[in-house]
């Protein structure tokens, strides 16, 4: 019995490592580990405070501070740490002295984060405010209009990191199409005064 009790459990004790080992190498793809858990924590908690609140009978006022109060810690975090060790994007507002608010965009030239970074911080932006649409749905269908202001909350302080952030990468792309163009332009007049040169020095020692 002893002999079959370790064979049993052999598999498993073997899988265990594997599945740190998988775990590890993920974490190693991430050159900002921290700042990716933290981009993904407070997003996660608010989920699920949301839907198993209830279960706990935490009550309506509570888990509504609770939510959000973890959605507004998501919204900095991801403004102001994640974005910018990510992908190296940036938005702020700016509030001018007519009272006005400027908007302002910043897109690192060279971002020190790797390709699974960018991955994690993008699908951590977008798939949050899918979920919380879909709650929404189900909030409409079941005429539960008290949790959609929660709701409406989370999509708002989203959609807002979200815009700011495509704006973002929309002004990097423009910066990167601009700065080929002027290599472009700039190689194509090297090339066209080199020829000149070429040929006025040809026709100077007699060469044509």
């Amino acid at each position: 019995m002893s002999y079959m009790h370790s064979m049993d459990a052999q598999p498993f004790a073997e899988d265990q490592p594997s599945r740190m080992s998988q775990l590890g190498n993920l974490v190693r793809g991430l050159n900002h580990p921290v700042t990716a858990f933290f981009h993904l924590f407070f997003k996660a908690l608010a989920i699920l405070a949301y839907v198993f609140g209830g279960v706990f009978n935490v009550g309506f006022v509570n888990l509504f501070i609770v939510c959000i109060l973890l959605l507004a810690f998501d919204f900095w975090t991801v403004k102001n740490v994640s974005g910018r060790l990510m992908v190296g994007l940036r938005w702020w507002s700016e509030v001018q002295e007519d009272g006005s608010t400027l908007w302002r965009y910043e897109a690192h030239e060279d971002p020190q984060g790797s390709s699974f970074d960018y991955w994690v911080f993008w699908g951590g932006l977008f798939a949050p405010a899918l979920i919380w649409s879909l709650f929404g749905i189900g909030s409409i269908l079941r005429f539960s209009f008290d949790w959609l202001l929660l709701i409406l909350t989370a999509l708002s302080l989203s959609g807002a990191n979200i815009i700011g952030y495509l704006k973002c990468k929309k002004d990097a792309t423009s910066q990167i199409t601009a700065g080929m163009q002027s290599v472009a332009a700039r190689t194509g007049m090297n090339a066209a005064m080199g020829s000149v040169m070429q040929s006025a020095a040809g026709k100077a020692f007699g060469f044509a």
